[in-house]
């Protein structure tokens, strides 16, 4: 089992997995499944298509284009807040290819700020596609005192560079990105809301992306646990463990 325990900062050394695999939906389809946790393992994407013939890569080049795409290791998590991302070079330096998983790491490397990842989709065959996306909740366990991960779970989806921020929350009281109205200071104003979950299980979705031939889509994932608010500075939930993925699933476009 992959989990993630909830730590503000601790220096034992932990990994994360994040390992894709193969379906069979529709024409086509691949995935990235996330495990965030302290076992060693891999970041993978994995494709398969059928009639559409669609590519992945980590750059805009497509210098080499595969099925399968393979991050080592992550280090664990610790708190992090929305503000701090202007600390990193914001969206101009998150949403890049350049930047890698590891670009929020502390400076000892041994725990992670925030977790991001840019891919490329390509249709590289003849005919034009469609594709469903959908960010998940695969697994989320509470702690001992029945408090979960996904409470302060941020995830800020950059589609070719267009940038939205999902939290859990409820249409009568949205979660705030980081500081809520009340709490607000110059020094960390108000960010606004983010968009609620889908539902329990489904953090965002898209249906019916076209993906004309030789089009390329650009996608990064950012991930942390948002760490403003004094209440989620106390003991961690221990024993918290939350599984993401993304699924994507490709049709011919008819």
């Amino acid at each position: 089992m992959y989990e993630l325990d909830y730590v503000k900062r601790r220096k034992k050394k932990k990994r994360a997995a994040i390992i894709g695999g193969i379906g069979t939906i529709g024409v086509a389809t691949f995935c990235i499944v996330a495990f965030l946790g302290r076992y060693v393992g891999t970041f993978t994407v994995s494709l398969e298509a059928k009639n559409v013939d669609l590519t992945l890569s980590e750059n805009s080049s497509f210098e080499n284009p595969s099925s399968f795409l393979r991050v080592n290791y992550l280090p664990a998590f610790q708190e992090f807040t929305y503000r701090n991302f202007s600390k990193f070079g914001g969206g101009e330096k998150l949403d890049n290819e350049e930047t890698s998983e590891f670009y929020g790491a502390n400076p000892d490397n041994e725990t992670l700020n925030f977790f991001k990842y840019t891919f490329f989709i390509k249709n590289v065959g003849m005919t034009p596609a469609r594709y469903n996306l959908s960010l998940m909740v695969k697994e989320s366990v509470a702690a001992s005192d029945g408090r979960t991960l996904d409470d302060t779970l941020r995830v800020m989806v950059y589609d070719n560079g267009e940038s939205t921020v999902y939290a859990k929350g409820n249409l009568n009281s949205p979660a705030p990105i980081s500081v809520s109205e009340g709490e607000a200071t110059e020094e960390y104003p108000f960010e606004g809301y983010a968009t609620n979950f889908a539902s329990s299980k489904e953090i965002m979705g898209q249906s019916g992306v076209s993906l004309n031939v030789g089009e390329v889509r650009r996608y990064t994932i950012v991930t942390w646990l948002e760490g403003f608010r004094s209440s989620s500075l106390q003991t961690a939930p221990k024993g918290a463990t939350i599984k993401l993925g993304v699924e994507i699933n490709a049709y011919e476009n008819e």
